[in-house]
Formats: C-alpha cells, sequence, structure tokens
C-alpha cells in the first residue's frame, strides 16, 4: 500500500518503506519483505510489538502501527482512526 507521508507498505504486514534504514542495519533489505513471507511477519510483529509496549495492547496500538508512533495530537487522531 501507498503512504502519502512516508513511502509505501511492503508485503504481507505492510512494513512501512520509512522503516528501511533501521531494518539495513539488521541485514534485512527491502526485497527481503516482499519475497519472505516470515520474514516479513516476524518484521511486522517486531513494529507491533513495540506499539503494544508504548499503547499497551490495545486497538491505539493497531491504530499506532498503521499511522505511526509520534506522539502528537495530529497522530492520535490517525491512530484513533485505524482503531
Amino acid at each position: 500500500g501507498i503512504n502519502p507521508v512516508t513511502g509505501y507498505g511492503s508485503g504481507l504486514m505492510q512494513v512501512d518503506s520509512q522503516h528501511f534504514n533501521e531494518l539495513a542495519r539488521y541485514g534485512i533489505k527491502p526485497e527481503h519483505l516482499t519475497t519472505d513471507p516470515c520474514m516479513n511477519i516476524y518484521t511486522g510483529a517486531y513494529y507491533l510489538a513495540i506499539a503494544f509496549k508504548k499503547w499497551g495492547v490495545s486497538w491505539e496500538a493497531v491504530g499506532a502501527y498503521n499511522a505511526g508512533f509520534r506522539k502528537t495530537e495530529r497522530q492520535n487522531q490517525r491512530r484513533l482512526a485505524y482503531a
């Protein structure tokens, strides 16, 4: 999927392209996310776990996975829209 602000999502978990630089430090390349379903799900679960740690196991955390983790009022509204 296309994210008009940060880029696009890759694979089953729609891992956002904004994470590619961070993932490169762990040897994960963008093509791994589209060709290896297990890597894609593992990576998506990693970012979802970060959201759960910040917002608890909640729909707000799921919204954060989709809308982003910034703690601004605008991002909060986006998270709630996904929740």
